[in-house]
């Protein structure tokens, strides 16, 4: 495990998968265990789908290129540390889970971010890159998600469904 290096004198804007604003957060429907994990687990602050055969579990993986995300996997400090671990965004395979389709949260995105732009989750792994309106995305799908606050590839910036702008 790695010592802290260094130490910030300022408070961060956020954590990644937490609630931005105090907008609702609404849950995809289904109920009390509609959706689990799949085997190898989901990452948190990531989109997920559907899986082709049971239609409980959820992946990262998309069965099909086109496939639509079920929806954002908020962070409720649900994933697991293993041992020799320092930190972990892994929820372990099996556990129940409630995938997001409202509400604004922190992310990282694999592409520079601007307000306005639609944001799309990879068909491979989940993960956020954002583009215009309509625009095609290589191994993305467009999501009903915006971008409301927009920063650099690898700084934190603002999913939404409520501010489109």
């Amino acid at each position: 495990m790695a010592f802290q290096e260094d130490v910030g004198i300022y408070r961060g804007v956020g954590q990644v998968g937490h609630p931005a604003s105090t907008s609702p957060i609404i849950a995809a429907a289904g109920g009390p265990g509609a959706f689990k994990a799949a085997p190898a687990g989901v990452s948190i602050a990531t989109f997920v789908f559907r899986d082709a055969v049971d239609t409980s579990i959820v992946t990262n993986v998309a069965p099909t290129a086109t496939s639509a995300p079920v929806g954002f996997i908020q962070n409720l400090g649900q994933a697991i540390i293993d041992y020799g671990q320092s930190a972990s965004m892994l929820i372990r395979g099996g556990v129940e889970i409630s995938p997001k389709v409202g509400g604004d949260f922190w992310v990282k995105a694999t592409t520079v971010a601007t307000v306005g732009q639609k944001v799309f989750a990879s068909v491979t792994d989940g993960t956020i890159a954002t583009g215009a309106v309509g625009e095609t995305v290589a191994g993305h799908v467009e999501t009903e998600w915006f971008v409301s606050h927009g920063a650099a590839v690898g700084d934190l910036i603002i999913i939404s469904t409520w501010s489109k702008a």
